[in-house]
Parts: C-alpha cells; sequence; structure tokens
C-alpha cells in the first residue's frame, strides 16, 4: 500500500519538498519553511494513519484464516521445492524444459532467446 501511495504521491511531494528545500539551502524564512514542512508532514501522515487503522481492523479480523491457508500453502510450497529439488538432482528437469520448450509458441522460444 505503501508502493502505490508512494506513486501517487511522487508528482505532488517533489514541487512542495523541492520547494522547502531550496528556501531552506538560501537560509531565509526557516520559519515559514519549518511550518511548511511540519504541515506537510502532518498532511502527509494522516492518510497513512487513517489507513494503517482500518487495515489493522480488517487484519485482525482475518487474522485466523490468513494463518490457516498460511500453514498449508507453506505445506505445499515445501513439497513443491522438494519435488524441484529432486527433479534437478536426477536430471529430469531437463526433460522436462526440453518438453516445455516444445509446447510454447515460436514466438516465446525466440524472445527468450533473443536477449
Amino acid at each position: 500500500m505503501g508502493l502505490c501511495l508512494g506513486l501517487v504521491w511522487t508528482p505532488c511531494v517533489g514541487p512542495t519538498v523541492g520547494a522547502a528545500t531550496t528556501l531552506a539551502s538560501q537560509q531565509t524564512q526557516l520559519v515559514h519553511v519549518a511550518l511548511l514542512m511540519v504541515l506537510f508532514g502532518i498532511g502527509a501522515s494522516t492518510p497513512l494513519l487513517v489507513l494503517g487503522g482500518l487495515s489493522r481492523k480488517a487484519f485482525q479480523r482475518l487474522r485466523g484464516p490468513l494463518l490457516r491457508v498460511g500453514k498449508t500453502g507453506k505445506r505445499v510450497l515445501g513439497g513443491l521445492v522438494m519435488a524441484l529439488g529432486l527433479a534437478i538432482l536426477s536430471g529430469l528437469d531437463k526433460g522436462i524444459e526440453a518438453w516445455l520448450v516444445d509446447l510454447a509458441p515460436g514466438w516465446l522460444n525466440e524472445l527468450s532467446t533473443k536477449y
């Protein structure tokens, strides 16, 4: 969520922080710059705090089901890793790779070997 919010905010944050940094580097109107940055910080943090509080409540409700799914997912992924390891040790992975290359469309094979 933070990454998406950062991508959305980037065009808005740049001019504000840039202007404040420029004013601060000139060492003039430092009180104005400090006030601007404090207000900007409050404005930027308020939605994050609200979203954090709301998402915490949602995750608390979903905690039990997520833990059960996670436990099952660990076992499934562990089994897949073990199967992959055995395939590599036995050399079976090369046969599977050749079979998948034969099944793949020509454009995909061309793309994967082009670069």
